[in-house]
Order: structure tokens, then C-alpha cells, then sequence
């Protein structure tokens, strides 16, 4: 039987991917997109494009009609709790009205894997947007409706984001091995959880099969991603000289400081029994990113 899954958020930097990854197993995609035109170049050809904004509930609620399993896939980037909208706060607030008033069956979402653990944070540092998302988080939970929470490590697919000029930096002092997850293999857990009933109301840790440093990890992805390429190391200070917007250059410093002192532990074991184990190392992982690219 094909599994089906409507997605919020399946244009961005890891939902686009994940998106299309869904795609190539088989699954029946709709995506709730503020702009089905401007989509439509981004997104698989296969899947369906429905209207709807998350800042208006009344579209949501007609986009999920008919919808059984929906993956939200938002990113908030502020670090400021006192602005009247955020779209992981009350946009899945607005999200999960509209799935109990279109009888949505059950709502999936991934977080950070800190959010999880706080007892990874050796300096007891609290990540900013965990504040913000944690109104969307309860919102799901007191929903009634099955949930099933993915709390991720470190994403693989960042990397290339920060490749610029055949020049990787690496800013702080990173010596706490990470347990980088990717793209794909969340691709793998979220369709593994469509339709399963011991992945309903489960928060599941995501981390991946090896555990590195961000220098070595962008190391051991760049030699395959790209060999030309190099890694170089800064200080944190350089955050400030990249020639960004204030709000953005003092959000980038708070998330690298925040890595920088994150002591992480495998903790991933009922996720691999319930969900299935990562299929990628880092490099498998690069490699396939570099053919799909």
C-alpha cells in the first residue's frame, strides 16, 4: 500500500531533501507551500502542491483536508522570544488547529536533539530557539492527536552551506565529537513512521553511525564532497567580521558556541529498534549528496 504524508516546510534547506527523498521511495507527497509557482522549480514533479500559509489559519485548514500524516520541517532563526510571530511557535500553533478541525491522524516533527537532552550542554547553555519552538512542541503534545517527535544531531547537509570559495571555516574551539545525522537517513525514519503505530506518540533521538569533532567530521565530508576544498579554523570572534547583519552575525555566534560546548552521547538505540539504523557514513552520506547535486 503507498504511504502518503502531507509536509509543511518541504521547500527549506533540509525539507526539500527530505521531500524528495520520500518521493523516491514511493511515498505520496503534498506539500503546503506559501507559493505552488515559485514551488513548483524546488520540489519534485510527482508530489502535489497545496496553497496555505502557516500566519493564516483558515488556508490550512482547507490544505489538510483529507490529510492522515503530516511532517512539519520549520526553522526559526531569532533569538528574540518577544516577537508577536514565529512560524515554529504560533505557526504550528496555527497548524495544529487546523489539523484537529481537518482530522489529521497523526503530526510529525523534528527539533534539535538538545531539546531532548538538555544534560548535553557541559556549560548548562540553553539553545535560544528552544524557548521559541517550545510553544509549537506543547502545542502538538496537548493536540490529542499521535505525535512523533525526531530530535536531531548536527546535519551533514549544513556543511554545504558554509563551503564558500573552496573554503570550509570552522569557528571555535570544537573538541566534543558530534553524532552528525543527514538528510537522507531522516528521510528513512520519517517514512518508516508513516502508518506505525509504535512510532506514535514516541520522541525519538537522530543521530548518525560516527561520532567526530566538526573539524574532523567537515574533514572526512569535504574529502569526498569536495577534495579541493580545505578546512580552515577561526576564532569565534570571526563571527563578527564576516560582514553579516547584526541580528544574524550574534544568531551564528550564540549557535557555534552553543555546538562548541555541546557534549553529546549516543542515545539513539530505540530509534534504530522502532525506526531502523542510519544506512550512511559521513562519507557515503557526501557522496551521494555530490551525485544528487
Amino acid at each position: 500500500m503507498t504511504r502518503k504524508i502531507t509536509i509543511i516546510g518541504a521547500t527549506g534547506h533540509l525539507g526539500h531533501r527530505v521531500t524528495a527523498k520520500l518521493v523516491e521511495k514511493g511515498t505520496e507527497v503534498t506539500a503546503i507551500v506559501r507559493d505552488p509557482v515559485a514551488a513548483e522549480s524546488k520540489l519534485p514533479s510527482e508530489m502535489r502542491l497545496v496553497q496555505g500559509d502557516v500566519s493564516d489559519p483558515s488556508s490550512l485548514t482547507a490544505a489538510l483536508r483529507g490529510t492522515e500524516t503530516l511532517y512539519i520541517t520549520l526553522n526559526t532563526e531569532s533569538l528574540d522570544t518577544s516577537q508577536p510571530f514565529h512560524t515554529e511557535r504560533e505557526g504550528v500553533i496555527n497548524v495544529v488547529a487546523a489539523a484537529q478541525e481537518a482530522g489529521v491522524q497523526h503530526i510529525m516533527q523534528i527539533a534539535g536533539v538538545d531539546y531532548m537532552h538538555p544534560e548535553f550542554s557541559t556549560d548548562g547553555m540553553a539553545y535560544g530557539t528552544n524557548a521559541i519552538r517550545k510553544g509549537g512542541i506543547d502545542a502538538i503534545k496537548a493536540s490529542g492527536i499521535p505525535f512523533t517527535f525526531f530530535y536531531c544531531s548536527f546535519f551533514l547537509d549544513s556543511l554545504t552551506k558554509l563551503l564558500m570559495d573552496n573554503q570550509l571555516a570552522v569557528i571555535g574551539n570544537h573538541v566534543h565529537p558530534i553524532w552528525f545525522t543527514n538528510s537522507s537517513d531522516l528521510a528513512d525514519l520519517v517514512f518508516n513512521a508513516i502508518g506505525n503505530e509504535a512510532a506514535k506518540n514516541k520522541e525519538f533521538a537522530v543521530q548518525g553511525r560516527q561520532a567526530m569533532t566538526y573539524s574532523e567530521a567537515a574533514k572526512e565530508f569535504l574529502g569526498t564532497f569536495a577534495p579541493e576544498a580545505e578546512v580552515i579554523q577561526l576564532p569565534m570572534e570571526a563571527t563578527g567580521e564576516m560582514g553579516l547583519p547584526e541580528e544574524q552575525a550574534i544568531f551564528i555566534e550564540h549557535v557555534l558556541t552553543f555546538v562548541q560546548q555541546l557534549r553529546e552521547e549516543q542515545v539513539s538505540g530505540e530509534t534504530w529498534k522502532i525506526l531502523g539504523t542510519p544506512k550512511h557514513t559521513i562519507s557515503s552520506f557526501a557522496e551521494e549528496l555530490r551525485s544528487d547535486t
